[in-house]
């Protein structure tokens, strides 16, 4: 740790990270900052700043990197609460500093865990036609709050009538083939509790599937 009061020997760019910098002190200590906070902090050679100062900077700097890489990960697609905490848990920041960080973008909207499930669900649905079973296990891999979940389904299954998604699976297999192949009917059915469907959804669907071929 840095003495009462230390002197600052350099200030330079790291190799092949221009936005961090390395900073030696004349006691031998060595620490890298961002390029941000070395501007705004007045870090320079020959200033000297004291033990209780210096770790302020420090705690900014791990702010500063932590919101960095939130904001990276969020740039790629949005994300829940929960999987930004966890992903940026995994880099190994300061938990302390993740919540902040992560209390910050939900405060000013960069995440959004309702709007990220509706989002999540409805691609979901399109590209798998998943069920609700199926749909519930998937959201709880991101989003904590049941209450919300069960908020979020409600809304996606207004939208998505759940005869609609089955009948998009059972599309795909010719009626007269179902009603006189029970093979091929289980195969149907079992197919559509993998999707995570319910057995009575299953069961209406296919026979309002089969009277409607008649």
């Amino acid at each position: 740790m840095l003495t009462k009061k230390n002197k600052i020997l350099s200030v330079y760019p790291k190799k092949k990270k221009k936005e961090i910098f390395v900073v030696e002190f004349v006691d031998g200590s060595v620490y890298e900052l961002s390029k941000d906070i070395v501007l705004s902090e007045s870090i320079h050679v020959g200033g000297t700043i004291s033990s209780l100062d210096f770790e302020k900077v420090l705690e900014k700097h791990a702010y500063h990197q932590a919101q960095s890489a939130g904001l990276n990960l969020l740039s790629y697609r949005m994300r829940s609460k929960k999987e930004l905490y966890e992903k940026l848990t995994n880099k190994n920041i300061d938990k302390a500093i993740i919540a902040k960080v992560v209390a910050k973008f939900e405060t000013e909207g960069w995440i959004d865990d309702f709007q990220f499930g509706i989002a999540f669900s409805k691609d979901h649905i399109r590209r798998n036609s998943i069920g609700p079973i199926a749909l519930k296990y998937k959201l709880k891999e991101y989003i904590d709050s049941d209450d919300l979940i069960k908020s979020v389904m409600e809304k996606v299954y207004k939208e998505f009538c759940l005869d609609g998604i089955i009948l998009s699976v059972l599309k795909k297999f010719n009626p007269e083939e179902i009603s006189s192949n029970n093979n091929l009917k289980q195969r149907v059915i079992n197919k559509l509790k993998r999707k995570g469907h319910y057995w009575q959804d299953i069961n209406e669907s296919i026979n309002q599937y089969l009277d409607r071929a008649y």
